[in-house]
Order: structure tokens, then sequence, then C-alpha cells
């Protein structure tokens, strides 16, 4: 009960908030700033609420001094019983009630729900721990000024209650002693319990006072709305001519947004005025039919509840139950539609309706017309202009990278039906408000059936999915040929180069367990992300992404998609086709998805005998490269991610962090809002995956996922005489990073942590994870030797793109007018050849990751040759080809795309040394 009040109360607020904070951050890139103006945009969005609170007061003060004398001589000639009838009468022959009392608490009460939501909200807020603010330390800590003994004295909270007192008495002067005393008394109460809270939320509850204390004095002036009025043309003329807008920089786009803000503000006031008497002239029944007016809000306000609480929820898990069923400790996929709800029952009924209520007959018509055609606009949208995204994620992320902006002609139709729907309306309300109230009903027990409909479907479902199990032992998914030469790729996403030398000197004893390594610390990747970066690591040189680019023209046929599984498929096809088992685990982004794709790599003799060729495959459903290399030695793909995290954790007497539970709990409300909203407005609700402002839950979920596979390598890995392999295997855990426990470096959950080593770097997580999986491999090395494959496995450990640390020291440049960073892209490389020995050394000759497939195939495969291309795996001259991409994540890559959308400014060039300033550059054609 408790739970689902939460939901509905004070979880929409905390949403906003969030959204709020992290639009205010973003702009301003400081959390102080963005906690005072979180205050702010608070304080604003109640302000209405504050005046109906302070009108109800008012009305309750001058209602008590009018009933005062006769209720005091009621007091002094009755007793007992008799007293209290005579009182009871007295009161209803005045039309009042005791409870009536209340309304002097309710610009206290108000306060209640957004204190909690806010207290939850910068409680945990992760961006404000360890940054300094004005004389404040730490954001996340109590300030502790200064210490008295070991009693540490906090004076934020001291001020904040200070503050607070002195605005309430310049509210209560002239009030009554039990108004003051419940002023003073909550000021005590919040002092007690904000006290050794986080010093940014003691900020945001102070700057809150100071604003209650200026609207408490501006209710004092002669004419507080001419005064508030010259102040927003202040702040409206600040923000159009101070250096921090636009006119500072035209290309930021929340600079841009504060400009225009500066430009509208000082017109609010007349539109309102406009929209008050437009609305006084129009809809004459609304204002007259109490019952009508309020029956349209309230099924409108319903239709959109079940819209974004049930509808859109359940056709996302209708159509993929068993996304939702057994998600960590929940078995039931219900829990995840209830939650949703109640936060849609919070938006669109709870909170509308209390200010459908407190406001004027105006205000409650113009609630009625805004909720009964939003509710009609918000169908349309989700269902007429729902958009193709792409599958997406169970927690409501996409798969695919997006570009939010659809074709003009797109935008023009959406907002022609949209403009059509809200004029008939605005018609219908005018003029026939009886048929949009049926029409609302029908909308509503339509939305209503739909969800109905839905749930059964997931019930069904759900009944039918049997309780995973997990078995008591692993399985060997990997061979190593003990008679045949072995190559075992592992890319190991992130890991940062510059950390190896530190990892060496914080554990010596891996140096020896490296036995035969050899580290390029001069490798380069040829991107920062992951997508830009993997292509050329497993595809060599004609898969770099501006060589990509440049064959968008030589094959205009392939898109991103085609060239990345080309890529993906390189090592593969060449070692089946010379007799060797190949063996593939989630490799990334496989058909350019997040999910694992099987289909790929498939082998299928039908199509093979019928000889189906790519062109000819026109059924979208086939996987092209089903057709095209049907031929082909099936080639082994294991899915290995998450695979063996239950099984690990309960190895190790350990619980999973509910991470999964976690985000779809919090993204279902916003894909809702995704679907809802027009589409030219999508990608500012999606802006960074949900506006997420900070993870509260553990990472170490996603870090375990991958950090099992790891550490269960000897397990899962079986020694025969068969043929040679190939295996490669992709692993995120350096991208997941999380601090582990010292020497071994092995994982315990954050709080356990007691030891996290010697080395300088032992308060970077990346670099703790890091040790980590050196350790762990070391071990899987020790495997091999004792089983006779070490000498003949090749061993190569690369990584997708570099990194970003404060304290190793990497002699890496800052190539001066360059906007590009280094660290993003200093590879990490190592390679064990067949039969070396002694301990592990550096070789500093130039290298990049797109060298991997020739690395992998030398001395195993006598002129390699590329299956796509048909050139050689080997490069001689490198130059020509590492151009460096440093485009924004949200750059265009698409399916199907052909190219990557890189502007000309963000590809750089790097030769020979990579940690010489002057072989970095701009790129020119």
């Amino acid at each position: 009960m408790f739970s689902a009040l939460y939901n509905i109360i004070i979880l929409p607020l905390n949403t906003l908030l969030e959204f709020f904070y992290q639009f205010i951050f973003e702009a301003t890139n400081n959390p102080g700033i963005a906690v005072i103006g979180l205050s702010f945009v608070v304080t604003l969005c109640t302000l209405p609420l504050y005046m109906v609170a302070e009108g109800w007061q008012e009305k309750e003060r001058e209602t008590q001094i009018m009933l005062k004398p006769g209720i005091e001589r009621i007091k002094k000639f009755f007793k007992g019983d008799e007293q209290y009838m005579i009182l009871n009468t007295f009161y209803r022959q005045n039309h009042y009630s005791p409870i009536m009392a209340l309304r002097s608490s309710f610009s206290l009460l108000i306060q209640v729900p957004f204190f909690l939501a806010a207290y939850h909200f910068l409680s945990d807020l992760g961006t404000l721990k360890g940054v300094s603010f004005l004389f404040i330390k730490d954001f996340g800590s109590p300030d502790e000024t200064f210490h008295i003994g070991n009693f540490a004295v906090n004076i934020l909270p001291i001020a904040m209650t200070l503050i607070n007192c002195a605005s309430g008495f310049i509210y209560s002067k002239g009030h009554s002693a039990k108004e003051k005393i419940q002023i003073y008394a909550f000021a005590a109460i919040f002092l007690v319990v904000l006290y050794n809270s986080p010093a940014g939320l003691v900020v945001y509850w102070t700057m809150n006072n100071i604003l209650s204390l200026v609207k408490n004095i501006f209710y004092k002036l002669k004419n507080p709305k001419k005064v508030l009025y010259v102040i927003l043309c202040l702040f409206a003329a600040f923000c159009i001519f101070s250096p921090f807008t636009v006119l500072a920089s035209s290309k930021n786009g929340f600079k841009k947004v504060i400009f225009v803000l500066g430009i509208v503000l000082p017109l609010i006031p007349f539109a309102v005025i406009r929209l008050a008497r437009l609305t006084d002239r129009s809809f004459k029944m609304l204002e007259t039919n109490k019952k009508l007016r309020a029956s349209l809000f309230v099924f409108s306000a319903i239709a959109l509840a079940f819209l974004s609480g049930l509808a859109i929820p359940s056709t996302i898990m209708e159509s993929e139950p068993n996304n939702y069923c057994f998600v960590d400790s929940y078995s039931s996929p219900f829990i995840f539609l209830s939650t949703t709800f109640f936060q849609a029952v919070g938006f669109f009924i709870l909170w509308p309706t209390c200010f459908y209520a407190l406001f004027s007959v105006r205000i409650k018509k113009i609630l009625a017309v805004l909720f009964t055609a939003g509710a009609f606009i918000a169908v349309t949208n989700t269902f007429i202009f729902g958009g193709h995204y792409g599958p997406v994620e169970a927690w409501l992320e996409f798969m695919q990278p997006q570009v939010f902006t659809p074709k003009l002609s797109e935008i023009i139709l959406n907002l022609t039906v949209l403009l059509a729907i809200f004029a008939g309306f605005v018609f219908l309300l005018s003029k026939f408000p009886k048929i949009a109230h049926s029409l609302s009903v029908i909308l509503m027990i339509s939305l209503g059936a739909v969800s109905l409909k839905n749930i059964a479907s997931i019930q069904k479902a759900y009944k039918n999915l049997a309780v995973p199990s997990y078995n008591n032992e692993l399985e060997p998914i990997f061979y190593l040929s003990k008679t045949h030469k072995n190559v075992l790729v592992i890319m190991q996403d992130r890991l940062f180069n510059p950390y190896i030398p530190y990892i060496f000197d914080e554990l010596p004893d891996l140096r020896q367990k490296f036995d035969g390594f050899v580290n390029y610390p001069n490798t380069v990747s040829m991107g920062k992300l992951t997508m830009i970066g993997t292509p050329g690591l497993f595809g060599g040189y004609d898969y770099t992404p501006h060589r990509m680019n440049e064959r968008a023209l030589e094959e205009p046929q392939k898109t991103l998609q085609d060239k990345h599984n080309e890529a993906m498929l390189t090592l593969p096809l060449i070692f089946t086709a010379n007799g060797y088992r190949a063996q593939v685990a989630n490799l990334p982004y496989e058909n350019y998805l997040e999910q694992p794709e099987s289909n790929m790599y498939l082998k299928n003799p039908d199509l093979e005998r019928n000889g189906i060729q790519l062109e000819s495959a026109s059924d979208p459903n086939v996987n092209p490269y089903t057709v095209k290399y049907a031929g082909h030695e099936e080639i082994q793909h294991n899915h290995v991610l998450g695979t063996y995290t239950n099984y690990w954790y309960a190895q190790h007497g350990m619980e999973k962090e509910p991470y999964i539970s976690t985000m779809i709990f919090r993204n279902f409300i916003w894909f809702s809002f995704f679907k809802m909203v027009p589409p030219v407005i999508r990608g500012g609700v999606y802006h960074r995956k949900y506006w997420l402002s900070y993870n509260k839950w553990d990472n170490s979920a996603r870090f375990v996922d991958n950090y099992a596979v790891i550490d269960y390598l000897p397990e899962l890995t079986k020694v025969d005489g068969g043929k040679g392999s190939l295996i490669l295997l992709d692993n995120e855990a350096t991208h997941e990073p999380t601090a582990l426990q010292a020497p071994e470096y092995d994982f315990r959950k954050t709080k356990d942590i007691t030891n996290k080593g010697n080395s300088p770097l032992k308060n970077e997580d990346a670099f703790s994870t890091s040790c980590g999986i050196f350790n762990r491999l070391s071990e899987f090395f020790d495997y091999m030797k004792e089983n006779g494959v070490y000498d003949n496995t090749k061993i190569i450990i690369v990584s997708d793109h570099g990194s970003f640390s404060k304290g190793a020291k990497t002699d890496l440049p800052k190539p001066n007018g360059l906007k590009v960073s280094p660290q993003n892209f200093v590879a990490s490389l190592l390679v064990k050849n067949f039969n070396s020995h002694g301990e592990i050394k550096d070789d500093y000759t130039f290298m990049t990751n797109a060298d991997t497939p020739y690395l992998a195939t030398k001395d195993v495969i006598e002129n390699a040759v590329h299956p796509f291309t048909h050139k050689p795996l080997k490069v001689e001259n490198k130059n020509d080809y590492t151009i460096l991409n440093n485009a924004p994540a949200q750059s265009t890559r698409i399916r199907k795309e052909k190219s990557f959308s890189v502007k000309d400014s963000e590809w750089f060039t790097v030769k020979d040394d990579v940690f010489k300033e002057e072989n970095w550059g701009q790129f020119k054609k």
C-alpha cells in the first residue's frame, strides 16, 4: 500500500525533479547552479498552489476573527456536552466546520510531498558527490564547516533555519500565536531532519526558504504584480544580453533556449490575459454545467493514465513477454505494469486533479479543454505516428542508434493532423460539448479494452513460461586443439593501455604469468566509440571509419550494417575456409544490434543447393548473411553475456543487484511519454536515454555479466585433439568498471571493499577492474599451460578504443589547437605468438587495432586475403588509413545508412608515434 502511494504521489515529482535538474546541469555544467535552478523551477511551479493556500488561510483568519466573540461567549456560559452541542449549532449557522481549520496549515502541508521527492532525489544524486561549490567542499556530504571536538558543525542547515524563521516572522506578522508556533515548529523539524543531509539537499531547501522569504516580502508590497513584472523583465534582459546566453556562442542549444526564454517571458502575462478573455467568451456550457466540465476532465485524465500506464507498456510487454518475466527477484511481469500505471495515475489524475479542484472555473475550463484534446492527440501520436525505431531492450533503450529528426513532410503531416484534432475538439467543446464528452468516454473504454487484451496475453505467456533453472555445472563451449595451432582474440572493451604498466607494478607476479607477451603502447584505434572502433579491429583497414565512408561511393549498395557484419565475419570465414573451427562469443553489435545475433553465422544447406544469391533474397525476414555465405563451414556462436551471472552469484554466496528491474521501473513511463509526443520532439524525451541524471543502482550487475565469463574461462574451455581453433570473444567488464578487492582483485559488493591496493591509481575503478581482468586472464593462461595448449596458441588482447584517466601518466600530448584527446584513441594491444616465452616486454612499433586480422592469421594462414575485399590483410603504409573519427555519440549510425555522418572538422590523423604532438593533425582531403 505504501509503495503504491509513493509511486502515485512522490515518484512523478521525483521524475520531474530529475528532468529539470539534468536540463539545468547540461546548460550550466555546474551541479551547484543546477540545484539552485531546480529550487527556482519548483518554487515557480508550486506558486499557484501557494497562492490558493494563501487565499484559504486568509479566509480562515477572517472567519476565525468573525466567530471568535461568539465562541468565547459559548465557552464562558456552557460546559461539557452542552457546550459541544451549542458550538456545533453555532458552526452550522455560520456555515463553518472545525475541519476547515486545516486550511491554515495548507501552505505547510503542500511542502511535504515536494520535500520528500527532493529528499529522495538529491540524497542519492551521484553527480553531487565530491563536487565543490563556493565554500562547500563536497555537495554530496554534510558541509562540516568546522568541528568542535568530535562534533561537526554544519553551517548550511543552521543558515537554512534562520532564513526559514525570518520568512515565517514576516509572513506571520499580525497572525495568531498558534500559527506562529506551527511555523517555527516546522523550521525546527527541518533543521533536525536535514542537519546531517548532503549539502546539495540543504542548499536546495535553503533556496526554497529564500524564495519563500522573497514571496512573503512581495505580499507586503502595495503593487506586488507590478514589481514582479519588472523583475521578470530584468531577468529576461539578463537572458538576452548576458555573456552566458546564445550571444556568446550560437552553437550551444541550451543557450538558444535561454535566449528565446528571455524574449518570451515578458510576453507571458499578456498571453495569459488574452487566453483568459478568450476562455471567458467560449465554452459557455462548460462554465454553467459543472458536472459536464468535471466528467470531461476526469474521463480524459483517466484515458491518458490508461494510455501511458497500461496500453503502451502492455503492448511492449505483450510483444516480448519473456523479457519481463523472472527479472532479477521479480517473477511476475505485472509488477512493472502496476508500478508504471501508478506513476501514470500520479502524472495524469492525482496532481492535475489537485490543480483542478483548487482553482477557479476559468482554469477548470482550460484544463478540461486541454486534457480532452490532449488525450486524442496523444493517442494519435502513439498509434498513427508511432514511428519505426527498431527493437528495444527490456529496459526500453533502443537497440539501434537513433536520429529523431523526421522528414519535413512527416513533420508537416503530423502537425496538420494534430492541429486539426485540437481545432475540432475546441469547436465541439464550444458548440457540442456532450459529443466531446461521449468521445472521451469511448476513448477511455477503448484504451482500457486494449490494455485488458494485452494483459490477458501477457498472463497466458507468463503461465506457459518455465521457471528459469541454472545448471549446477559449467559445460565447455570453447575448444582448443592440443595438436594444431589455435588463435584466441579477446576484445577487452575500453581497456586503457596506459594502465598496463601500473597493473604490472601493482601485480608484479603477472610479468611471468603473461609469459611471451608483447605490449604495444604505440597503438591507436580509429574511433573513440565501440561501434566505430570495432569494424577495423575485426575486419582490417578497409573497415576503418574513413575507409567505410569512401567505400560508400565504391559500393553504394552496401549499408553500414552490411559492412559491420562483414567485419565480424572476416576472421571466422577465413579460418573455416582453411579447415579451422571458428567460435565466436557476443561480438559487438552483431547485425548492428545490441542483442546477440546467431543467424548471421549459420550455414544453410538448402539455400546452397538451390543456388540462391544475395541479390535474389528479397524476403526481409531472411538474413542476407545466411543467404550469401550458405556454403561456409558453420561458425559456432556462443551467447555468454549474462549467461553465467546467476550461477556466479550463487557460487559466491552473493545476491545480484537489481540492475535490469530498476531500469525497467524507471524507463517505462518515459517510453510512454516518448510515444505520446509528436515525433519532432521525441529526441528531447529520449535525450541521453530519458534524461538520466545519475545511476542510483549499483552498476556491478553489468560488470559481473562480463566478469563471470573471464572468471570461468578455464571451466568453459576444453582441450582436445581436434582441428585448430579460432576463438573470438568480446568482453565488456572493463567498460563497466567497479572497485575490486586487492590484492586478488576479486569482486565484492562496494560496501565490502576494504583494500583497494597500493597503486597511485587505486581510486580509479577502471584501473581496479583492469587489474581484476588481468588476474583472471593469468589464471586462464595457467590452465592452458597445465593442459599443454599455451605454446601452440596465439593470444591477442586488444581494445576497441581508449578511455580517460586523471591519474595515469600517459606521456600522450595535448595537440595544440586540435579538439581531440589522444587518451580516447590509444588502444591496448598485447600479443603472444606461438612458442614465445619470457617476461612481458614493450614494443613501440606503430600499430593500430586494425592490425588484428593480420596478426591473427600471421604464421597460421599463408597470404591470407580478405573474403570480401579480396585484398591482403597486411597493409604496408598504415598512415594512408590512420584517419581518426572524433564524432560524438549521437552521430548518424543507422543500420540502413551508407556512411557515418561526420563533419570535416571531426576527422584527425596520427602517424608513426602517438606520443609526439607533431604527429597529430587535422585531416585534410
